[in-house]
């Protein structure tokens, strides 16, 4: 069976740049969305592989987190996880911000 990821298109060498600066590969993936995510409006990084294995899995479990794909945990289940009270609490005040303002 094939790699289903071998269908995405190529990064280009920029998006990659772009996504190695972005992205702490050596980081948990699930700690990184819990404190994350809400800055994330958009997210095409997952629409592409890249020439590291190790980011092109990161930024798809990433992927997976965000669109709730392939039974990944749901952000608030990882913030319970990775965050104290207090994050949690600076975050939703954050995303109450951005649905008041419409910027989510």
């Amino acid at each position: 069976m094939s790699n289903p990821l071998e269908a995405l298109p190529l990064a280009d060498a920029g998006r990659e740049a772009f996504a190695r600066e972005q992205f702490p590969v050596n980081e948990p993936v699930g700690k990184y969305a819990a404190q994350n995510a809400h800055g994330w409006g958009g997210f095409s990084f997952a629409d592409y592989r890249y020439g590291d294995e190790a980011l092109t899995a990161w930024v798809q479990a990433l992927g997976d987190i965000l669109f709730q794909r392939n039974g990944a945990p749901s952000i608030e289940q990882l913030r319970e996880q990775h965050l104290s009270r207090e994050e949690r609490r600076q975050i939703a005040c954050v995303e109450a911000k951005q649905r008041n303002s419409g910027d989510l």
